[in-house]
């Protein structure tokens, strides 16, 4: 098997193409970029960028509210609140986490490394608890009889059967593993990383210029040259803070440092922003919040955010909505429940939009009032009329041009 590898490997294969058999990977192997930067997960997070795709997916979709669904034979039903899946995702899937705590760290997994675990904990056929484990430690095989993972603890080297992990994967070209966004990204984030070196270098970190003296100069001396020029000795003494050196030997002026612009750092680390975001498919407009970036984007808020949902969260809201019952769900249930995110908070619009949106849903009978304030977090009416359908009156048949219209009735 690794003979075929290799020889796949120099006609164009690489770790896209895993094998039939064996250890399974999410990207390239290695740690260390061209740039000489060794990218993991904590070093990506600390590339600005990286942090503020990241923590918008996480917190955008794990905020969502999940619900589960019976499907029936007019539609579906909400699946009762002490159903062990309500209990697990919606109120508490483990003893130290709140549902939306496990979420949040599920989708952080999934953005950064393409795959998240979780450990389930069975009681006969009913789950009981889920806790997250952790990519960097996972590895998994495939072999005759499924997938296969040891997780790497303190105590050794732990076996798991695919019943008993919840592997939450992203997009793949096998459907075993999903592609790690910061392996692939790893020559991109190395150059950030490199690039952020270098500005510091340059801003603080190395003189500016040195003061060359043909005498080595009294302790009165180096003060007095302190206080003319601000000075620093080029010894033990001396702080890096981008001001004058005093080198013995020669009273000369001689600048050292390299101009900003000259080394076009401010348009290198700019342009490494929409780079980035091309990685985590996040609207390079929602990270930078500048006028940086030349790629279009939505004019209104309402369409930013319909856009990110359409082609970034999308995704990922439905990849979690099929895992979660396919792993969870035992027998008949796999066909008759299922999960869905509410999306309609995410793209809640300004007072005057929802005030629009909802007067169209009741003037046209596909809302009652109750459902209405319902979304708009208000108490339900008592009203027995809250809960009928309503249309405009004056509404008639095409072929009724004159007359008394047929109007649907209360």
């Amino acid at each position: 098997m690794s003979w075929w590898r290799t020889f796949g490997g120099v006609f164009g294969g690489g770790t896209l193409q895993n094998p039939d058999k064996g250890i399974q990977q999410s990207g390239p192997a290695g740690g260390r970029s061209d740039a000489n930067v060794v990218v993991t997960d904590e070093r990506a997070m600390m590339q600005s960028t990286v942090f503020r795709c990241v923590s918008l997916t996480v917190q955008s979709g794990a905020t969502m509210p999940l619900g589960f669904f019976t499907r029936t034979s007019d539609g579906r039903e909400p699946l009762a609140t002490d159903h062990y899946l309500c209990q697990l995702l919606k109120f508490k899937p483990n003893n130290f986490m709140t549902a939306k705590q496990f979420r949040q760290a599920m989708w952080m997994q999934r953005v950064l490394w393409g795959n998240a675990y979780a450990k389930i904990k069975w009681l006969g056929k009913r789950p009981v608890s889920l806790v997250p484990l952790k990519p960097e430690f996972m590895s998994v095989e495939r072999g005759d009889s499924g997938l296969l993972y040891r997780y790497s603890t303190q105590d050794g080297v732990k076996e798991y059967g695919h019943k008993d992990i919840l592997h939450w994967k992203g997009f793949s070209s096998d459907g075993i593993m999903g592609v790690s966004a910061i392996a692939f990204a790893r020559q991109t984030l190395g150059l950030s990383v490199s690039a952020d070196r270098s500005a510091s270098r340059a801003v603080n970190g190395n003189a500016s210029a040195v003061l060359e003296l043909e005498e080595i100069p009294t302790p009165a001396q180096k003060k007095q040259l302190r206080d003319q020029y601000g000075a620093g000795d080029a010894t033990s003494e001396f702080r890096n803070d981008g001001g004058l050196m005093i080198v013995p030997g020669g009273m000369k002026y001689r600048a050292i440092s390299i101009p900003p612009d000259d080394l076009q750092l401010l348009e290198s680390r700019q342009w490494q922003v929409p780079e980035i975001c091309r990685f985590f498919g996040v609207p390079a407009v929602m990270v930078d919040g500048s006028l940086t970036t030349n790629a279009a984007f939505p004019a209104s808020f309402e369409q930013q955010k319909q856009y990110f949902l359409d082609f970034t969260l999308k995704a990922y809201l439905e990849e979690f909505e099929d895992v979660v019952p396919d792993v969870l769900l035992l027998g008949t249930e796999k066909q008759t429940v299922f999960a869905e995110h509410n999306v309609e908070g995410f793209l809640r619009g300004d007072s005057a939009a929802r005030a629009n949106f909802h007067s169209q849903a009741l003037q046209n009978g596909w809302k009652t009032i109750n459902e209405v304030r319902k979304v708009e977090n208000l108490p339900r009416s008592d009203d027995p009329e809250a809960d009928k359908l309503r249309v405009q009156l004056n509404i008639a048949p095409i072929d009724e041009p004159t007359g008394e219209p047929n109007a649907v009735q209360n």
